[in-house]
Formats: structure tokens, C-alpha cells, sequence
């Protein structure tokens, strides 16, 4: 389970099992490399490839404007659809609170 509280899945995909067996370990490894970044650096945005242009727009925005909680009101003001807020808009608190946390802010939830 990755700190956001989702499942990442990734495949593999050989034509031995033996093959498998080595792909899936450099895969695994890698995995717990990156959500060992993660929690290191208290943020989401250290996957690597994962945050598109919007999310990055919608990101800087929530904590330029803390106080704005209204998803429209996001979408507004940073020219992208209600949809793509709803989105991001649940993992993007989520993470706002762990940079809070790791902060040496403390802050009851």
C-alpha cells in the first residue's frame, strides 16, 4: 500500500518464469525505493512521472490559497474542468497535511 492510501499497480510481462521471477525483483526493489522517497520527503510529488501539468497547477494553487475549499471555485480560478479538481483535489489535501506534519508543524487531524 503506497502512503496516499492507493494501490499502483505495475506489470511485467515475459515469456519464462525465470525471466519473470528477475524482472519482478528489480521491480519490487524499485518500488520500495520510490515509496521510501516518499515518506522520506513527506510528499507525493516524488513519484516519479506521475504528476501531470494540472494537478501541478491545481497543487500550487490549494497552497497558495489554503483557505479555498470550494472545488468550482479551484476550477475557476485555475482555468481546468471541475472534474479534473475532483480528481486530484482528496490526494493533493492529503499531502498538504504530511508537508504540514513533516514540518515540525504540529497540527491535530
Amino acid at each position: 500500500m503506497w502512503p496516499d492510501g492507493k494501490k499502483h499497480s505495475r506489470n511485467v510481462y515475459t515469456k519464462t518464469r525465470e525471466e519473470c521471477e528477475e524482472k519482478l525483483k528489480v521491480l519490487i526493489a524499485e518500488m520500495k525505493a520510490e515509496i521510501r522517497d516518499i515518506k522520506l520527503k513527506g510528499s507525493m510529488s516524488a513519484m516519479t512521472g506521475r504528476n501531470s501539468e494540472k494537478r501541478k497547477q491545481i497543487a500550487e494553487y490549494m497552497r497558495e490559497h489554503p483557505e479555498v475549499t470550494n472545488k468550482s471555485q479551484i476550477a475557476r480560478d485555475t482555468h481546468t474542468s471541475r472534474e479534473t479538481v475532483y480528481r486530484y483535489y482528496d490526494a493533493i489535501r492529503r499531502e498538504m497535511r504530511l508537508e504540514n506534519i513533516g514540518g515540525g508543524e504540529i497540527r491535530v487531524l
